[in-house]
C-alpha cells in the first residue's frame, strides 16, 4: 500500500515538474501588417493540443492602446503552423508589439511565459503610405 502511494506521488510530481520545466509552446514564426490590421502565424511547438490562446497586442508607448488578441475556442495541434488575424489596437494602422500571455492546453493546464521561461515577441510595423506627389 505504501508502495502503491510513493508511486502515485512520484507520478504527480514528475507531471508538475515537466510542466514546471516546459519551454515556451508556441513559435512566433511571422508577422505581418495589412491595411486593416495584423497577420501572425505561429507554430504549436508543444506536445499538447492548445485550447486557447492570447497574446498581447500593444501599440508601444501607448497605455491605451493595447487590447488581448485571444483564440478563445481552439484546437491548435502540436507540430503544425496557423495564421491568425487580429485588427490594429484602436483600429488604426500602428506599430504593434505582439507577445504569447497565456497558452490553456488540452489538459487543462494554463502556461503562461515568465522571465525564466519567456517567449519570443514581435513587432509588426505597417508600411508607409506612398504619397501621389
Amino acid at each position: 500500500m505504501l508502495r502503491a502511494r510513493t508511486i502515485s506521488i512520484t507520478g504527480i510530481l514528475v507531471l508538475i515538474s515537466a510542466h514546471a520545466l516546459a519551454v515556451c509552446p508556441v513559435m512566433l514564426v511571422s508577422g505581418a501588417a495589412e491595411s486593416d490590421g495584423i497577420v501572425l502565424t505561429f507554430r504549436n511547438s508543444g506536445k499538447l493540443l492548445i485550447r486557447q490562446l492570447e497574446f498581447s497586442c500593444t501599440v508601444p508607448g501607448s497605455s491605451r492602446d493595447s487590447h488581448a488578441c485571444r483564440e478563445a475556442n481552439a484546437l491548435f495541434y502540436p507540430g503544425l503552423q496557423y495564421t491568425v488575424r487580429y485588427p490594429y489596437p484602436g483600429g488604426r494602422p500602428k506599430t504593434v508589439t505582439l507577445a504569447v500571455k497565456s497558452v490553456t492546453t488540452s489538459d487543462g493546464f494554463i502556461w503562461k511565459p515568465t522571465r525564466k521561461q519567456p517567449c519570443r515577441t514581435l513587432r509588426i510595423v505597417p508600411r508607409a503610405r506612398r504619397s501621389s506627389h
